[in-house]
This record gives structure tokens, C-alpha cells and sequence, in this order.
């Protein structure tokens, strides 16, 4: 099992909301986040139910912004 720490968990949030919304992102943060991804068959992010709701949150905003 991989778990992240808040640091690698924070560049997971930001790389997949510049995803969903069609932002620029880094693609040396992105090679990074998959190899965290492929070091384990199963993950634990620890994030805070507080960052999920954010995160979706602002998805939502962004996409109504767009529209």
C-alpha cells in the first residue's frame, strides 16, 4: 500500500484540477505522481475530507466559469 504525505498528496489535488478543468500543469510533477502511483498496487491518500469537498468545489466553479 502507498501512502502519501500531505506534500505529494497536495501535488496529486492540484495536477488532477488543472486536469478536470483544462489547466496548464507540469509534466515533471505529473512523471512524479505516476511513479508514486506504480510503486504499489494499492493507495491511501491522506486527504482530509475538507480537501475533497474543496476540490470539488472549485472543479464546479471552474466549469461553470467556462461555460
Amino acid at each position: 500500500m502507498l501512502v502519501l504525505n500531505d506534500a505529494q498528496a497536495l501535488i496529486v489535488k492540484t495536477l488532477l484540477t488543472k486536469m478536470l478543468v483544462n489547466d496548464t500543469y507540469s509534466v515533471a510533477q505529473l512523471e512524479e505522481a505516476i511513479a508514486w502511483f506504480q510503486q504499489g498496487d494499492r493507495i491511501s491518500c491522506p486527504f482530509e475530507q475538507v480537501w475533497s469537498k474543496t476540490l470539488a468545489q472549485q472543479i464546479v466553479e471552474e466549469l461553470r466559469r467556462q461555460s
